[in-house]
This record gives C-alpha cells, structure tokens and sequence, in this order.
C-alpha cells in the first residue's frame, strides 16, 4: 500500500515537472515587442494638454470671427463715407466737430488708403502713356485684379480718405486760433477755414505713417502754409508770400512781447523780438495794411467813409455832386455784370449798404454754394478790372 502511494507522487511530481518545462519553451518562444511601453502623463500635464488644445480652437475661432468684423467694419466705413460731404458749405461756428479718432484707427485708416493711392499712382502713368482716361479694365489688366477688386479699393480708400479729413477738421480751427487770432471773428473766417481744409487734404494725401510722424505735426505745417497761401493770392493788393509769411511773425512776437510786459509793445521791442531790420519791418507793415472799400460805413457814425474824403465845402456846385455821380456810375458797371455776379459783389464789399457778408451768408441769400459765390467773385473782379470800365470809372474819381 504504501508503495503505491509513493509511486502515485511520483507521477503527479513527473507531471508537473513536464507542465514547468513545457510553459518555459513556449515562454521562450513569445517575440517581445522592442518598443518601450509610453508610460501615462501625470495629472498636471494632462491639464495643460487639454487646455493648449481648448486654446487653439478660440483662436481659430477668433480668427473666424476678426474676419468676419473686419468685413462688417469695411461694409460701416463705406456705408457711412463713401457719400462726402461738401466741405465748403459747412457753417463753421454752428457745426458739430467729429470727435478725435485713436492712433491705432489712423493707422488703420492709413493702411486702406494705401491701395487707393497704388491704384491712382498706375493709373497717373496709364493716362501719361495712353494720353486719355485709362478704362477699368485696362487698370485691372496693368495691375493683374479683377474689376470687382480695384472698385472696392478704390471705394474703401476714398471713404477711408474722408473719414480722416472729417475726424481732423479741429486741427484747422486750431491753427487759425493759435497764428491767425485777429481773423478769427472777422469776416475772412469762413475763407481762411477754407484754406485750411485744402491744406489739411494735402497733408492727409501726402503723409506717409512709415516714417513714425504724427498726423497733427504734418498736418499743422500745411494748414498754415495753405492759409497763408490763400491770404496773399485773395488780397487786392498782392503781397509777396515772404512778406506775409514775415507778417505772421510779427503779429506772434506782438502778441508774446503784450504778455510778458503787460503793455503795447514798442516798433524796438518787436524788430528785437522777431529779429530783422527797421527798414524790413517798415516795408512789411505797409504792405500789409487791409484794403478797405469807401463805401464801407464808419463804425459809430455810420457814414461812408468816402463822405470825409470829399470836400464839399471848398468845391463847385456842380462837383458837389461827385459822390453821388460816382455812385451811379458804380450801379451803371455793376449792371452790366450778370445778374447773380452783381450781386455777389454789391453783398460781399457792402455796395448795397449793409456792411460786408461772408461767403456762407452770400450763398444763404442766393440759394447757392459757397464755391459758386467764389467763382462768381472772382469771374466779376476780372470783368471789373476791364479798361473800358476802370476808364470810365476813373472820371468821376478826379
């Protein structure tokens, strides 16, 4: 018996034996893979991973969404201006200044311009070459876009264009406070705002936001210059441009030297202060006195100022008159102006006796524009300075 229970053991530990054996071939046998198993991210950059992958997806976003505000923002700027203004009409002591624009919005403005300015640069040489009006479809051909791409530049820049130049109308009645205060409340006011929004067009179109200038700095030199420009061109007696640029000085230096001495300033101080010679300032200051009509009206009596110059006490009967005569001889040339001509000068000079009007008060008697009251002016002067009328004036002058 008990050798059958040991011969029993025997078998079952032959048994197990083989099992081991046989699981350690076959273990053997098994191909591991070579790659070393990717251990598991901890938590913390886990974190971060899923939050680099949400970041990505808003700024995909955002950047659908600045497309589509950049496409709303063009289709506002062209609704709003693209129909300019007349910027001539405008009544400058009653309107309502645009607030000033951000530097980032200039130089946003500035970048849609560029385009424009490409697009009339090539067509400037297309006209040079061509010797006519280049078509759309040549323009497009010479800059290789379509005709729908160089209209929506051409119409975004110029409404770009005129935003800028409605945004910065407050650097013209800045300047024309700060250098021309003696005009300021005059009857030139209207004519010197005038003057300097073609000077401010000038400095918008030629300012290049490349060279890190500010707007208002390049803006301030061509408003002035333009002025100062329309001031020596408009007058009856014609000034050199030096001289009136000289003018301008003496009148600052004047207004300084009043308040730092707290007096009138002498002719010494002032030749001092701006730096020339007497003879200079004397030449300056005579050139420079305003030209004032004799039938304007003294300011407290109310006569014509041609009613002193005559002397009816020392004079024939018959020369008594004088005054009267030369007044219809003044109606009789006036009437042969056209009609609207006549008028503009009888209201612009006081011919019709009641005192000097501006141009915005000429054009709101007239229905017209204050541009047309100007051509109207100066087609009327011309006509004036005939020598069929000068000499028929000039008989009942000595």
């Amino acid at each position: 018996m008990d050798h059958a229970l040991k011969r029993g053991r025997r078998r079952r530990k032959k048994a197990s034996e083989g099992d081991e054996k046989a699981e350690k071939g076959t273990s053997d046998n098994v191909v591991r893979s070579r790659h070393k198993k990717v251990k598991r991210l901890n938590l913390d950059k886990r974190v971060a991973l899923s939050k680099k992958k949400e970041d990505k997806m808003v700024d995909s976003i955002q950047k659908k969404k600045d497309a589509n505000d950049e496409g709303v923002k063009f289709e506002r700027l062209v609704r709003e201006y693209s129909v300019s203004t007349d910027l001539v009409s405008l009544d400058w002591k009653k309107m309502k200044i645009p607030p000033v624009l951000s530097s980032s919005e200039h130089a946003w403005l500035f970048k849609l311009m560029q385009p424009m300015k490409a697009l009339l640069e090539v067509k400037e040489n297309l006209q040079t070459d061509l010797e006519r009006e280049p078509t759309d479809d040549e323009l497009a051909e010479a800059t290789k876009m379509s005709i729908v791409q160089v209209r929506r530049h051409m119409e975004v820049g110029r409404a770009a264009r005129f935003k800028l130049i409605k945004h910065n109308l407050r650097l013209v009645l800045f300047v024309i406070n700060k250098y021309f205060q003696e005009f300021a409340n005059g009857p030139k006011f209207h004519d010197l705002c005038q003057a300097g929004v073609k000077g401010l067009i000038t400095a918008i179109d030629r300012f290049e936001p490349n060279r890190r200038f500010r707007l208002s700095t390049y803006g301030f030199f061509w408003i002035r210059h333009a002025i100062i420009r329309s001031m020596t061109l408009s007058s009856f007696t014609r000034v050199s441009f030096g001289l009136e640029s000289v003018r301008v000085e003496i009148q600052r230096a004047k207004l300084e030297l009043l308040f730092e001495l707290h007096r009138l300033p002498t002719e010494e101080e002032i030749i001092e202060k701006v730096g020339i010679s007497p003879e200079r300032y004397r030449e300056v200051m005579r050139a420079s006195k305003p030209v004032i009509s004799l039938h304007a009206r003294h300011s407290t009596t109310q006569e014509e100022f041609i009613n002193g110059i005559t002397d009816t006490d020392g004079v024939e009967g018959d020369k008594r008159r004088q005054p009267a005569l030369l007044r219809l001889a003044l109606d009789d040339v006036l009437d042969s102006l056209k009609p609207k001509e006549s008028l503009v000068i009888r209201q612009r000079y006081g011919l019709d006796g009641k005192g000097d009007r501006t141009l915005g008060e000429i054009a709101g008697n007239l229905n017209i524009s204050r541009e047309m009251v100007r051509k109207h002016e100066v087609k009327a002067l011309m006509k004036l300075k005939h020598p069929a009328r000068v000499d028929y004036l000039r008989r009942f002058i000595f």
